[in-house]
Protein backbone atom coordinates (compact mmCIF):
# COMPACT_ATOMS: atom_id res chain seq x y z
CA UNK A 1 0.00 0.00 0.00
CA UNK A 2 1.17 3.52 -0.83
CA UNK A 3 2.51 5.32 2.24
CA UNK A 4 3.36 8.82 1.16
CA UNK A 5 6.09 10.19 -1.05
CA UNK A 6 5.66 11.07 -4.70
CA UNK A 7 2.39 10.20 -6.35
CA UNK A 8 3.18 7.31 -8.74
CA UNK A 9 0.91 8.94 -11.34
CA UNK A 10 2.23 12.47 -10.77
CA UNK A 11 4.72 12.60 -13.60
CA UNK A 12 5.18 14.74 -16.72
CA UNK A 13 3.39 11.99 -18.65
CA UNK A 14 0.12 12.68 -16.84
CA UNK A 15 0.49 16.34 -15.99
CA UNK A 16 -1.84 18.26 -18.28
CA UNK A 17 -1.86 21.81 -19.59
CA UNK A 18 -4.14 23.87 -17.38
CA UNK A 19 -5.15 26.02 -20.35
CA UNK A 20 -6.49 22.99 -22.24
CA UNK A 21 -8.32 21.77 -19.14
CA UNK A 22 -9.88 25.20 -18.68
CA UNK A 23 -11.14 25.20 -22.27
CA UNK A 24 -12.49 21.68 -21.81
CA UNK A 25 -14.35 22.63 -18.64
CA UNK A 26 -15.75 25.73 -20.35
CA UNK A 27 -17.19 23.85 -23.33
CA UNK A 28 -18.39 20.81 -21.41
CA UNK A 29 -20.27 22.88 -18.85
CA UNK A 30 -21.57 25.26 -21.51
CA UNK A 31 -23.46 22.25 -22.87
CA UNK A 32 -24.69 21.48 -19.36
CA UNK A 33 -25.80 25.11 -18.97
CA UNK A 34 -28.17 24.56 -21.87
CA UNK A 35 -29.33 21.17 -20.57
CA UNK A 36 -29.97 21.69 -16.86
CA UNK A 37 -32.15 24.86 -16.76
CA UNK A 38 -34.10 24.27 -19.95
CA UNK A 39 -34.48 20.51 -20.31
CA UNK A 40 -37.47 20.16 -17.93
CA UNK A 41 -39.49 22.83 -19.82
CA UNK A 42 -38.42 21.14 -23.10
CA UNK A 43 -39.85 17.86 -21.83
CA UNK A 44 -43.06 19.59 -20.77
CA UNK A 45 -43.38 21.07 -24.26
CA UNK A 46 -43.37 17.49 -25.55
CA UNK A 47 -46.14 16.52 -23.14
CA UNK A 48 -43.89 14.78 -20.61
CA UNK A 49 -44.86 15.72 -17.04
CA UNK A 50 -44.68 14.52 -13.43
CA UNK A 51 -43.28 11.05 -12.86
CA UNK A 52 -42.56 10.60 -16.58
CA UNK A 53 -40.39 13.72 -16.48
CA UNK A 54 -38.69 12.54 -13.31
CA UNK A 55 -37.94 9.13 -14.82
CA UNK A 56 -36.03 10.82 -17.66
CA UNK A 57 -34.22 13.50 -15.65
CA UNK A 58 -33.23 10.89 -13.04
CA UNK A 59 -31.33 8.98 -15.71
CA UNK A 60 -28.37 11.34 -15.58
CA UNK A 61 -27.53 10.49 -11.97
CA UNK A 62 -28.88 6.89 -11.94
CA UNK A 63 -27.51 5.48 -15.21
CA UNK A 64 -24.31 7.38 -14.48
CA UNK A 65 -23.79 4.98 -11.57
CA UNK A 66 -22.92 2.17 -13.96
CA UNK A 67 -19.78 3.71 -15.41
CA UNK A 68 -17.70 5.81 -12.96
CA UNK A 69 -16.18 2.89 -11.09
CA UNK A 70 -15.22 1.12 -14.32
CA UNK A 71 -13.61 4.27 -15.70
CA UNK A 72 -12.02 5.09 -12.33
CA UNK A 73 -10.41 1.70 -11.74
CA UNK A 74 -9.22 1.49 -15.36
CA UNK A 75 -7.81 5.00 -15.15
CA UNK A 76 -5.90 4.21 -11.95
CA UNK A 77 -4.66 0.82 -13.15
CA UNK A 78 -3.60 1.92 -16.65
CA UNK A 79 -2.99 5.65 -16.17
CA UNK A 80 -5.19 6.39 -19.20
CA UNK A 81 -6.71 9.63 -17.92
CA UNK A 82 -6.88 11.58 -21.18
CA UNK A 83 -7.72 8.68 -23.50
CA UNK A 84 -10.62 7.56 -21.32
CA UNK A 85 -11.85 11.15 -21.07
CA UNK A 86 -11.89 11.26 -24.88
CA UNK A 87 -13.95 8.05 -25.01
CA UNK A 88 -16.42 9.35 -22.44
CA UNK A 89 -16.75 12.70 -24.23
CA UNK A 90 -17.58 10.98 -27.51
CA UNK A 91 -20.09 8.69 -25.82
CA UNK A 92 -21.89 11.68 -24.28
CA UNK A 93 -21.99 13.45 -27.66
CA UNK A 94 -23.59 10.75 -29.84
CA UNK A 95 -27.11 10.65 -28.30
CA UNK A 96 -27.53 14.41 -28.44
CA UNK A 97 -26.43 14.47 -32.08
CA UNK A 98 -29.25 12.02 -32.77
CA UNK A 99 -31.76 14.08 -30.76
CA UNK A 100 -30.66 17.23 -32.59
CA UNK A 101 -31.03 15.60 -36.01
CA UNK A 102 -34.49 14.30 -35.11
CA UNK A 103 -35.57 17.72 -33.85
CA UNK A 104 -34.24 19.62 -36.88
CA UNK A 105 -35.86 17.22 -39.33
CA UNK A 106 -39.13 17.20 -37.31
CA UNK A 107 -39.01 13.47 -36.66
CA UNK A 108 -41.46 12.71 -33.80
CA UNK A 109 -39.72 11.77 -30.58
CA UNK A 110 -41.75 9.56 -28.28
CA UNK A 111 -41.06 9.10 -24.58
CA UNK A 112 -39.11 5.89 -25.22
CA UNK A 113 -36.75 7.48 -27.74
CA UNK A 114 -35.95 10.40 -25.43
CA UNK A 115 -35.50 7.99 -22.52
CA UNK A 116 -33.00 5.89 -24.50
CA UNK A 117 -31.03 8.91 -25.70
CA UNK A 118 -30.74 10.46 -22.24
CA UNK A 119 -29.77 7.05 -20.78
CA UNK A 120 -26.87 6.81 -23.24
CA UNK A 121 -25.84 10.39 -22.48
CA UNK A 122 -25.96 9.68 -18.74
CA UNK A 123 -23.78 6.57 -19.09
CA UNK A 124 -20.84 8.70 -20.21
CA UNK A 125 -21.52 12.12 -18.66
CA UNK A 126 -20.50 11.22 -15.09
CA UNK A 127 -17.07 9.82 -16.11
CA UNK A 128 -16.53 13.00 -18.15
CA UNK A 129 -16.73 15.18 -15.03
CA UNK A 130 -14.90 12.67 -12.81
CA UNK A 131 -11.90 12.23 -15.12
CA UNK A 132 -11.58 15.95 -15.80
CA UNK A 133 -11.54 16.58 -12.05
CA UNK A 134 -8.88 13.93 -11.47
CA UNK A 135 -6.68 15.34 -14.23
CA UNK A 136 -7.05 18.80 -12.71
CA UNK A 137 -6.17 17.55 -9.23
CA UNK A 138 -3.02 15.91 -10.65
CA UNK A 139 -2.06 18.80 -12.93
CA UNK A 140 -0.47 20.85 -10.15
CA UNK A 141 -2.72 23.84 -10.88
CA UNK A 142 -5.40 25.27 -8.59
CA UNK A 143 -8.55 23.17 -8.85
CA UNK A 144 -10.88 26.06 -8.07
CA UNK A 145 -9.17 28.43 -10.50
CA UNK A 146 -9.41 25.80 -13.26
CA UNK A 147 -12.91 24.50 -12.51
CA UNK A 148 -14.41 28.00 -12.45
CA UNK A 149 -14.05 28.08 -16.25
CA UNK A 150 -16.68 25.34 -16.32
CA UNK A 151 -18.95 27.50 -14.21
CA UNK A 152 -18.31 30.39 -16.59
CA UNK A 153 -19.34 28.26 -19.57
CA UNK A 154 -22.48 27.18 -17.72
CA UNK A 155 -23.16 30.84 -16.92
CA UNK A 156 -23.06 32.01 -20.53
CA UNK A 157 -25.55 29.48 -21.87
CA UNK A 158 -27.84 29.68 -18.83
CA UNK A 159 -27.88 33.48 -18.85
CA UNK A 160 -28.15 34.15 -22.54
CA UNK A 161 -29.76 30.96 -23.79
CA UNK A 162 -33.22 31.53 -22.33
CA UNK A 163 -34.44 33.50 -25.32
CA UNK A 164 -33.66 30.65 -27.74
CA UNK A 165 -33.76 27.56 -25.53
CA UNK A 166 -36.57 28.24 -23.07
CA UNK A 167 -39.55 28.57 -25.40
CA UNK A 168 -41.86 25.98 -26.90
CA UNK A 169 -39.72 25.39 -30.01
CA UNK A 170 -38.27 21.88 -29.84
CA UNK A 171 -35.16 22.02 -32.05
CA UNK A 172 -32.84 24.62 -30.44
CA UNK A 173 -32.17 22.83 -27.12
CA UNK A 174 -30.75 19.50 -28.40
CA UNK A 175 -28.84 21.36 -31.13
CA UNK A 176 -27.21 23.68 -28.57
CA UNK A 177 -26.27 20.80 -26.28
CA UNK A 178 -24.86 18.79 -29.20
CA UNK A 179 -22.71 21.72 -30.37
CA UNK A 180 -21.24 22.20 -26.89
CA UNK A 181 -20.51 18.49 -26.49
CA UNK A 182 -18.95 18.28 -29.97
CA UNK A 183 -16.56 21.13 -29.19
CA UNK A 184 -15.70 19.57 -25.81
CA UNK A 185 -14.94 16.26 -27.53
CA UNK A 186 -12.64 18.02 -29.99
CA UNK A 187 -10.69 19.57 -27.10
CA UNK A 188 -10.58 16.23 -25.24
CA UNK A 189 -8.46 14.79 -28.05
CA UNK A 190 -5.70 17.19 -26.94
CA UNK A 191 -5.76 15.83 -23.38
CA UNK A 192 -4.35 12.41 -24.18
CA UNK A 193 -1.12 11.51 -22.42
CA UNK A 194 1.15 8.43 -22.46
CA UNK A 195 0.01 5.78 -19.96
CA UNK A 196 1.47 5.93 -16.47
CA UNK A 197 0.52 2.78 -14.61
CA UNK A 198 0.15 2.73 -10.83
CA UNK A 199 2.88 0.85 -9.00
CA UNK A 200 0.54 -0.29 -6.19
CA UNK A 201 -2.46 -2.69 -6.37
CA UNK A 202 -5.42 -0.54 -7.33
CA UNK A 203 -8.18 -2.95 -6.26
CA UNK A 204 -6.61 -3.46 -2.82
CA UNK A 205 -6.39 0.28 -2.27
CA UNK A 206 -9.95 0.78 -3.49
CA UNK A 207 -11.27 -1.94 -1.19
CA UNK A 208 -9.53 -0.46 1.83
CA UNK A 209 -10.87 2.95 0.96
CA UNK A 210 -14.44 1.68 0.79
CA UNK A 211 -14.04 -0.21 4.08
CA UNK A 212 -13.10 3.01 5.85
CA UNK A 213 -15.99 4.05 8.11
CA UNK A 214 -14.94 7.69 7.86
CA UNK A 215 -15.05 7.62 4.07
CA UNK A 216 -18.40 5.82 4.00
CA UNK A 217 -19.83 8.49 6.29
CA UNK A 218 -18.53 11.14 3.91
CA UNK A 219 -20.23 9.36 1.00
CA UNK A 220 -23.50 9.36 2.96
CA UNK A 221 -23.24 13.08 3.61
CA UNK A 222 -22.60 13.86 -0.05
CA UNK A 223 -25.50 11.59 -1.05
CA UNK A 224 -27.91 13.66 1.07
CA UNK A 225 -26.42 16.89 -0.30
CA UNK A 226 -26.91 15.75 -3.89
CA UNK A 227 -30.44 14.57 -3.16
CA UNK A 228 -31.46 17.94 -1.76
CA UNK A 229 -29.69 19.94 -4.46
CA UNK A 230 -31.45 17.97 -7.21
CA UNK A 231 -34.58 19.91 -6.23
CA UNK A 232 -32.88 23.02 -7.58
CA UNK A 233 -31.80 21.38 -10.85
CA UNK A 234 -35.24 19.96 -11.60
CA UNK A 235 -37.75 22.33 -10.04
CA UNK A 236 -36.27 25.81 -9.67
CA UNK A 237 -36.93 26.82 -13.29
CA UNK A 238 -40.46 25.43 -13.06
CA UNK A 239 -41.06 27.28 -9.79
CA UNK A 240 -39.87 30.57 -11.28
CA UNK A 241 -42.09 30.02 -14.32
CA UNK A 242 -45.11 29.39 -12.09
CA UNK A 243 -44.38 32.69 -10.31
CA UNK A 244 -44.48 34.54 -13.65
CA UNK A 245 -40.84 34.57 -14.79
CA UNK A 246 -40.10 34.53 -18.52
CA UNK A 247 -37.52 32.14 -20.04
CA UNK A 248 -34.97 34.98 -20.27
CA UNK A 249 -35.59 35.90 -16.63
CA UNK A 250 -35.12 32.29 -15.58
CA UNK A 251 -31.76 32.22 -17.34
CA UNK A 252 -30.75 35.42 -15.57
CA UNK A 253 -31.58 33.91 -12.17
CA UNK A 254 -29.38 30.90 -12.90
CA UNK A 255 -26.65 33.26 -14.07
CA UNK A 256 -26.63 35.19 -10.80
CA UNK A 257 -26.06 31.97 -8.89
CA UNK A 258 -23.23 30.88 -11.16
CA UNK A 259 -21.50 34.29 -10.99
CA UNK A 260 -21.42 33.94 -7.22
CA UNK A 261 -20.11 30.37 -7.62
CA UNK A 262 -17.27 31.58 -9.86
CA UNK A 263 -16.30 34.27 -7.37
CA UNK A 264 -16.12 31.75 -4.55
CA UNK A 265 -14.13 29.21 -6.55
CA UNK A 266 -11.49 31.84 -7.24
CA UNK A 267 -10.68 31.93 -3.49
CA UNK A 268 -11.59 28.33 -2.63
CA UNK A 269 -8.00 27.24 -2.02
CA UNK A 270 -7.59 29.74 0.79
CA UNK A 271 -10.92 28.76 2.34
CA UNK A 272 -10.05 25.06 2.45
CA UNK A 273 -6.61 25.82 3.87
CA UNK A 274 -8.02 28.06 6.58
CA UNK A 275 -11.14 26.16 7.65
CA UNK A 276 -10.63 22.56 6.51
CA UNK A 277 -12.67 20.53 4.04
CA UNK A 278 -14.81 18.68 6.61
CA UNK A 279 -15.87 21.88 8.32
CA UNK A 280 -16.72 23.55 5.02
CA UNK A 281 -18.87 20.60 3.91
CA UNK A 282 -20.89 20.90 7.11
CA UNK A 283 -21.22 24.67 6.82
CA UNK A 284 -22.31 24.35 3.19
CA UNK A 285 -25.04 21.84 4.02
CA UNK A 286 -26.38 24.11 6.74
CA UNK A 287 -26.67 26.92 4.21
CA UNK A 288 -28.36 24.51 1.76
CA UNK A 289 -31.05 23.78 4.33
CA UNK A 290 -31.55 27.48 5.00
CA UNK A 291 -31.68 28.33 1.29
CA UNK A 292 -34.33 25.75 0.43
CA UNK A 293 -36.43 26.71 3.45
CA UNK A 294 -36.43 30.30 2.21
CA UNK A 295 -37.19 29.31 -1.39
CA UNK A 296 -40.13 27.23 -0.13
CA UNK A 297 -41.62 30.19 1.74
CA UNK A 298 -40.92 33.05 -0.69
CA UNK A 299 -43.21 33.87 -3.63
CA UNK A 300 -41.57 37.17 -4.61
CA UNK A 301 -39.36 37.01 -7.69
CA UNK A 302 -37.13 39.92 -6.56
CA UNK A 303 -36.53 38.25 -3.18
CA UNK A 304 -35.68 34.95 -4.87
CA UNK A 305 -33.16 36.83 -7.00
CA UNK A 306 -31.47 38.15 -3.85
CA UNK A 307 -31.20 34.56 -2.58
CA UNK A 308 -29.38 33.34 -5.68
CA UNK A 309 -25.83 34.27 -4.52
CA UNK A 310 -26.22 31.55 -1.88
CA UNK A 311 -25.55 29.14 -4.74
CA UNK A 312 -21.85 29.93 -4.25
CA UNK A 313 -22.00 28.13 -0.91
CA UNK A 314 -24.68 25.51 -1.52
CA UNK A 315 -23.02 24.14 -4.65
CA UNK A 316 -19.60 25.71 -5.27
CA UNK A 317 -18.24 25.52 -1.73
CA UNK A 318 -19.63 22.06 -0.99
CA UNK A 319 -18.29 20.67 -4.29
CA UNK A 320 -14.78 22.05 -3.84
CA UNK A 321 -14.62 21.02 -0.17
CA UNK A 322 -15.88 17.51 -1.00
CA UNK A 323 -13.19 17.06 -3.64
CA UNK A 324 -10.57 18.27 -1.18
CA UNK A 325 -11.88 15.78 1.42
CA UNK A 326 -11.67 12.96 -1.16
CA UNK A 327 -8.09 13.88 -2.03
CA UNK A 328 -7.08 14.08 1.62
CA UNK A 329 -8.48 10.64 2.51
CA UNK A 330 -7.61 8.64 -0.61
CA UNK A 331 -4.25 6.98 -1.32
CA UNK A 332 -2.81 8.78 -4.32
CA UNK A 333 -2.70 5.70 -6.56
CA UNK A 334 -6.51 5.24 -6.27
CA UNK A 335 -7.53 8.88 -6.59
CA UNK A 336 -9.67 8.23 -9.69
CA UNK A 337 -11.34 5.29 -7.95
CA UNK A 338 -12.05 7.43 -4.88
CA UNK A 339 -13.44 10.12 -7.14
CA UNK A 340 -15.66 7.52 -8.81
CA UNK A 341 -17.08 6.48 -5.42
CA UNK A 342 -17.86 10.13 -4.71
CA UNK A 343 -19.54 10.37 -8.14
CA UNK A 344 -21.60 7.25 -7.42
CA UNK A 345 -22.76 8.60 -4.05
CA UNK A 346 -23.79 11.94 -5.52
CA UNK A 347 -25.42 10.11 -8.44
CA UNK A 348 -27.55 7.98 -6.13
CA UNK A 349 -28.58 11.05 -4.17
CA UNK A 350 -29.41 13.10 -7.25
CA UNK A 351 -31.27 10.19 -8.86
CA UNK A 352 -33.45 9.56 -5.83
CA UNK A 353 -34.07 13.29 -5.62
CA UNK A 354 -35.01 13.59 -9.29
CA UNK A 355 -37.53 10.78 -8.95
CA UNK A 356 -39.03 12.30 -5.82
CA UNK A 357 -39.00 15.98 -6.72
CA UNK A 358 -40.81 15.61 -10.04
CA UNK A 359 -43.70 13.73 -8.44
CA UNK A 360 -43.77 16.07 -5.44
CA UNK A 361 -43.78 19.10 -7.70
CA UNK A 362 -46.79 17.77 -9.54
CA UNK A 363 -48.51 17.32 -6.15
CA UNK A 364 -47.56 20.48 -4.29
CA UNK A 365 -45.39 22.70 -6.52
CA UNK A 366 -42.29 24.52 -5.25
CA UNK A 367 -43.23 25.00 -1.58
CA UNK A 368 -43.63 21.26 -0.99
CA UNK A 369 -40.48 20.30 -2.92
CA UNK A 370 -38.16 22.80 -1.27
CA UNK A 371 -39.52 22.24 2.25
CA UNK A 372 -38.64 18.55 2.04
CA UNK A 373 -35.33 19.32 0.33
CA UNK A 374 -34.44 21.61 3.26
CA UNK A 375 -35.08 18.74 5.68
CA UNK A 376 -32.86 16.39 3.65
CA UNK A 377 -30.03 18.94 3.64
CA UNK A 378 -30.45 19.45 7.37
CA UNK A 379 -29.98 15.72 7.94
CA UNK A 380 -26.79 15.81 5.88
CA UNK A 381 -25.55 18.78 7.87
CA UNK A 382 -26.10 16.91 11.13
CA UNK A 383 -24.15 13.89 9.87
CA UNK A 384 -21.31 16.11 8.68
CA UNK A 385 -20.51 16.94 12.29
CA UNK A 386 -18.90 13.49 12.51
CA UNK A 387 -16.65 13.82 9.46
CA UNK A 388 -13.00 13.13 10.25
CA UNK A 389 -10.67 16.13 9.82
CA UNK A 390 -7.69 15.46 7.59
CA UNK A 391 -5.16 16.59 10.19
CA UNK A 392 -6.27 13.96 12.74
CA UNK A 393 -5.58 10.54 11.13
CA UNK A 394 -7.17 7.68 13.03
CA UNK A 395 -6.67 4.66 10.80
CA UNK A 396 -4.17 2.99 8.52
CA UNK A 397 -6.16 4.26 5.58
CA UNK A 398 -5.95 7.85 6.67
CA UNK A 399 -2.30 7.41 7.56
CA UNK A 400 -1.65 6.29 4.00
CA UNK A 401 -3.34 9.36 2.51
CA UNK A 402 -2.37 12.98 2.03
CA UNK A 403 -3.47 13.93 5.53
CA UNK A 404 -1.73 17.24 5.91
CA UNK A 405 -4.28 19.87 4.97
CA UNK A 406 -1.84 22.38 3.54
CA UNK A 407 -0.29 19.73 1.29
CA UNK A 408 -3.72 18.64 0.08
CA UNK A 409 -4.83 22.19 -0.59
CA UNK A 410 -1.63 22.86 -2.52
CA UNK A 411 -2.00 19.71 -4.61
CA UNK A 412 -5.73 20.12 -5.36
CA UNK A 413 -5.98 23.86 -5.50
CA UNK A 414 -9.27 23.50 -3.65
Amino acid sequence: MWRGGPNPLDSPAVRTSSSVLRLYYFLSFAALGAYVPFFPPWLEARGIHGLAMSSITALLPFVGLASPLVFGVASDALGLRGSLLCVASFGALVPFVLLALASVTHVPLAYGAIFAAVACFALFRTPVVMLADVMTLESGSSYGATRLFGSFGFLLTAAFGGRWLGGTRLAPLPVAVAIGLALAFAVSTRLRAPPARATEPVLDGAGQLFRSGAFRLFLGVTLLWAMSHAAYDLCFSLDLRDLGATPSTIGAYWAVGVVAEIALMSVSSRLVTKFGSARLVGFGLTVVALRWALVASVSSLPVLLWLQPLHAVTFGLVWVAALAYTKEHAPAHVLATAQSLFSIATGIGAGVGMLAWGALYAAGKGPLVFTIAAAVAGAGGALSLFLAPARAPTSELVESSDTVLDEAASATGS
